[in-house]
């Protein structure tokens, strides 16, 4: 396990025991469970008696996908990634889903990460699957956004292809070979710019079935719609181009799929991730080979939050390019949004035709650390493609991340040598763009320098990237954290140690240039670090190892840890109540054992949650006399650390 002091290692009989001793050496109570059900989920869940919630059931086990990086044929490789991730969700998620269909629940489980979505669920079942050994998180659906564009008004060659110099390679490619997906709105596949290059376009007939999944329903059926606009506009940028007049995409012979991750402007993370997944295997049989090389996302969230990463790991993994918009939440410093500013994830940021940054553009640095975004591309007045069979400028960097993903197209058309190697590809269009400067200091760079947190390593030049790319190929390096298992929990305070092992096939052992960081904070270098962490930094960690060969390409690993605080005492259980006459009886379980108190709380049936009751340590009953009508109860217990979660609650009726 490597840790020091106190720690959750993996297994509930090491948990049990570790309990028994710790509370026999007379140091911390040993913590419950609550502690991985995330908190805002918990205030949801523990509102109201009847209160019901989306949740996703994460567990601890994670495939070991890094052998990927290193396989040469494409078909082989993605048949790797998806049985490893498979095998691994099959194998560890067998208890919880036995549980859940025993409780008549209902759920979806996935394998792209190891977790299962349950579309409602309550408090009690959420405690339930907290106390499961194997479970490491509960944690909520989130909606993310479109980055919604800023419309415009409305030539052959679009200025934004032009000026990144794309229709001067396509003497040499059009990126003819490669397959791009978007995961947005939809696409209206028989749009005049994109029906020729849909891959479910057969010649004589449409085949959707691993071209085109809707895990929305908006679609009403087997056929691909975009109900918004958004995704048919980013595919455009893309492929587009009707044979004439409208020559609107970056590489016109790439064919495209698409899933539609976003309802509108709202993309439902249980959405995405099922895009996500579908990425990997869009046939859905297991053999991956039919995967995109290039996948492009122009949505997001705020950013540093890290729970699309595991996703990108693995298509990097099995050798899809993650494309990215970097965000419209500029033009403040550290706006970079998630899952843009992953250190894994290709961003754009976005520039006009005079190559000055479009004032919305989210600026970095990362909340993970690192320059962002990677480059920047045309996102000012873009025309493309629209519902129905007509078109439309927008701006935004939803308009820019398409280019970055169409030069992909190009280069690894041009030159298959680079075909599923991300991180060359990505050091590929950083070496080759365009150099740009700014005033603008964001992160503490100097101003006028280059990179920098405003524009990346500058605006992107498909044609000097498909010139760069006939020369040799740097195969980036490939890092792996060893210990601890991802999942692991740990009593704080304690320090708690980190190896991994990091390789690249030209430099040899890079294990000692590893640089970890602790969700965005660097902590160390090297094959094994270690790092402190007090009760107050007590949550989620998502520690990152990230190394970069002597050619400038990158590779990351990470884990996600938990730390415990123990002195904030547990919540009370099993609260019952009987009603006689006027008076309401409640008693419930104590499971701490450093409480100074119990807070007894109530609310009628509509209406806020107040303290009705303060009660001594160690007491467990009370009797409550709150008048005629229908009322709610929970307790918690206090110390001078806080407030444990509340109790379940139950509802009586007073006559």
């Amino acid at each position: 396990m490597n840790c020091t002091k106190h720690c959750l290692p993996d297994g509930q009989a090491k948990r049990v025991l570790l309990g028994v001793l710790v509370a026999a050496l007379g140091l911390l109570p040993a913590p419950g469970t609550d502690y991985k059900i995330d908190r805002q989920l918990m205030n949801v869940l523990a509102d109201d008696a009847e209160a019901a919630a989306p949740f996703f059931v994460v567990l601890a086990e994670k495939a070991n996908v890094k052998a990927a990086h290193r396989m040469s044929d494409w078909s082989a490789r993605g048949r790797f990634v998806v049985q490893a991730l498979r095998s691994t969700a099959n194998r560890s998620q067998a208890g919880v889903r036995g549980y859940l269909q025993a409780q008549g629940a209902a759920f979806t489980p996935y394998w792209i990460e190891n977790r299962i979505f349950v579309p409602k669920g309550t408090l009690a079942l959420a405690r339930a699957l907290a106390q499961r050994p194997e479970v490491v998180a509960i944690v909520p659906e989130t909606i993310l956004a479109i980055p919604r564009p800023q419309a415009q008004a409305i030539q052959a060659i679009e200025w934004n292809i032009a000026k990144i110099r794309a229709d001067q390679v396509w003497s040499t490619s059009r990126g003819a070979g490669t397959v791009v997906a978007n995961i947005d709105t939809g696409v209206q596949f028989n749009h005049p710019a994109l029906v020729a290059q849909y891959r479910g376009n057969t010649g004589g007939a449409f085949f959707h079935n691993g071209n085109w999944k809707d895990p929305t329903g908006l679609c009403g059926g087997l056929a691909p719609c975009d109900n918004n606009g958004h995704g048919t506009h980013t595919m455009g940028t893309m492929v587009g181009s009707d044979g004439g007049a409208n020559q609107i995409g970056v590489a016109p012979a790439a064919r495209w799929i698409a899933c539609k991750g976003c309802t509108t402007n709202q993309c439902f993370s249980s959405h995405l991730i099922a895009c996500a997944q579908w990425a990997l295997d869009p046939r859905e049989d297991g053999s991956s080979s039919d995967r995109p090389h290039v996948v492009n996302n122009s949505w997001g969230g705020g950013g540093g939050n890290p729970w699309f990463q595991s996703y990108v790991e693995n298509w990097r993994a099995a050798g899809i390019f993650p494309a990215f918009s970097i965000g419209n939440s500029g033009p403040g410093c550290g706006t970079a949004g998630s899952p843009g500013d992953y250190p894994g994830s290709f961003a754009s940021g976005a520039t006009d035709s005079g190559d000055l940054v479009f004032i919305l553009s989210s600026r970095g640095p990362s909340a993970f650390g690192g320059i962002k975004p990677n480059v920047s591309a045309p996102g000012v007045n873009v025309r493309s493609s629209v519902p129905t069979d007509i078109y439309a400028t927008y701006s935004g960097t939803s308009m820019a991340s398409p280019h970055s993903a169409g030069t992909v197209a190009l280069v690894w058309s041009a030159a298959p040598a680079y075909l599923g190697n991300v991180g060359g590809t990505e050091q590929l269009l950083k070496d080759s763009a365009m150099v740009l400067t700014t005033s603008e200091t964001c992160g503490g760079m100097p101003a006028f320098t280059s990179p920098n947190n405003t524009y990346g390593w500058g605006r992107i030049d498909a044609r000097e990237a498909v010139n760069r790319a006939a020369g040799p190929v740097n195969q980036p390096p490939v890092v792996t954290v060893t210990s601890p298992p991802n999942g692991a929990a740990f009593i704080c305070p304690m320090t708690v140690n980190f190896t991994g092992t990091a390789s690249d096939l030209e430099d040899g052992d890079l294990t000692s240039s590893i640089a970890w960081s602790d969700n965005g904070t660097g902590f160390g270098a090297g094959g094994s670090v270690s790092k402190s962490y007090a009760c107050t930094e007590a949550g989620d960690h998502t520690v990152v190892a990230r190394v970069t060969d002597s050619l400038g390409a990158t590779d990351t690993d990470s884990v996600t840890i938990t730390i415990v605080n123990p002195t904030v005492p547990a919540a009370p259980g099993n609260l019952v109540a009987s009603v006689s006459g006027s008076a309401v009886t409640l008693s419930w379980r104590d499971n701490s054992a450093n409480e100074t108190g119990f807070r007894l709380e109530r609310k009628p049936k509509s209406g806020n949650w107040s303290v009705t009751a303060t009660i001594g340590a160690n007491v467990t009953t009370h009797q409550d006399s709150p008048g005629r009508g229908n009322w709610q109860y929970r307790v918690r217990a206090f110390n001078a650390a806080g407030n444990s979660d509340p109790s379940n609650i139950v509802s009586v009726r007073v006559r």
